[in-house]
């Protein structure tokens, strides 16, 4: 599942992201946690299963965050 413009952090769950910046070979990362109080969102990375605590609104970034998994 892939989302174009995260607009409501509730469609979020599962959803595949590409790191535009890539950091120890971790590009792809999924969406595995909600954390609604703090407009969060916990991603883990594909390759490894590292966790990151993102804003679901920093997902809108293009310059950071790509919607699906891209080469």
């Amino acid at each position: 599942m892939s989302i174009q413009a995260p607009h409501n952090p509730k469609k979020l769950m599962g959803t595949q992201w590409t790191a535009v910046n890539v950091e120890n070979r971790r590009r792809h990362w999924e969406v595995i946690e909600l954390h609604l109080t703090t407009d969060e969102v916990l991603l883990r990375a594909v390759i490894d299963g590292h966790t990151l605590r993102v804003e679901w609104r920093a997902l809108r970034n293009r310059e950071d965050w790509e919607p699906g998994w891209k080469k």
